[in-house]
């Protein structure tokens, strides 16, 4: 395996689920000769009860005030996580959705480690649904995400780097993270800094 030179600050890859976040965060995990994946669906599985359904009675993508709470704390939690990995001297390498500017820039408030670098994997959505549908059936959605990709692209349009993986293979995916991300990917513009 390659080992490139490292990343400053905090990689937080996002993208619709079947875009396939957390495969490539991994593989740039790998690349880099300090890092951490800091896989944000872990921290909601860490509720062992009490979890709130996240899809309403016509399993749709609609998380109520208790969903959003388990959502933010999800995102404190990946924060926290990334943080404590930046200051020990590895590159976090987060994946998560985020769907929502506001939710960016929650995400960049408690975030300390800087640059914060987001790459958004776009592939088609006829890609993202084919991975989504291929894949083990604990780690698959079962609601359209559409929605949430259009969601995305109205909110987060001119941010970071959009990166359509619909044609490369995770690995090439990763490698071209790793060659271009600290060009391509740092967002600067109204991130508030962390308080």
């Amino acid at each position: 395996m390659a080992h490139h030179e490292t990343l400053p600050g905090c990689l937080l890859i996002t993208g619709t689920p079947g875009a396939g976040k957390t495969t490539v965060s991994r593989l740039v995990a790998e690349r880099l000769p300090r890092a951490a994946q800091v896989d944000g669906d872990v921290f909601g599985l860490m509720l062992m009860s009490g979890r709130a359904n996240m899809l309403d009675e016509r399993g749709r993508w609609n998380p109520g005030p208790e969903g959003q709470r388990q959502l933010r704390l999800r995102m404190v939690n990946l924060c926290s996580v990334a943080d404590n990995f930046a200051a020990a001297g590895f590159t976090p390498v987060a994946d998560s959705v985020v769907e929502t500017r506001e939710e960016l820039d929650f995400i960049a408030g408690r975030l300390h480690a800087r640059p914060l670098m987001l790459v958004v994997l776009c592939p088609p959505l006829e890609v993202a649904r084919h991975r989504n549908a291929t894949r083990a059936v604990e780690t698959r959605v079962d609601y359209d995400v559409a929605p949430l990709a259009r969601n995305q692209r109205r909110e987060l349009g001119g941010l970071g780097w959009w990166l359509d993986s619909g044609d490369q293979t995770p690995e090439e995916t990763a490698d071209l993270i790793v060659a271009e991300a600290a060009r391509r990917a740092v967002v600067h513009r109204a991130l508030p800094s962390p308080g």
